[in-house]
């Protein structure tokens, strides 16, 4: 959070991340990495998170920048509590396609 307090955009530290990765992604998603507001019940809320659009952003630069999501996974989401399950349903269905997109490019180009 300190780049962004010192004027660095979101999509800078995004680039930053992504050049460092392999051209083949696993996704390993864990919930506690999102703000605590958008899943309270999770086993180790956080102060200080990624909002979901922020978390969302930086899976699709992957794909964007040619990187193949080749699996994925979430931990700690909190079933127990519909707000959690929600949320986490919906980082699922993005993951889900996202990596579709992203092994369908791959066959396109």
């Amino acid at each position: 959070k300190n780049m962004l307090f010192e004027g660095t955009t979101f999509q800078q530290i995004c680039q930053g991340i992504i050049k460092h990765l392999p051209d083949k992604v696993y996704v390993s998603f864990d919930i506690d990495g999102l703000h605590p507001s958008l899943c309270p019940n999770t086993g180790t809320p956080v102060p200080g998170g990624l909002q979901y659009e922020e978390a969302m952003y930086l899976i699709k630069l992957l794909v964007i920048n040619g990187k193949t999501i080749i699996g994925f996974d979430l931990c700690e989401v909190n079933g127990e509590h519909e707000w959690d399950g929600n949320v986490g349903a919906r980082v699922l269905y993005k993951l889900a396609n996202l990596m579709g997109w992203s092994n369908s490019v791959k066959s396109v180009v």
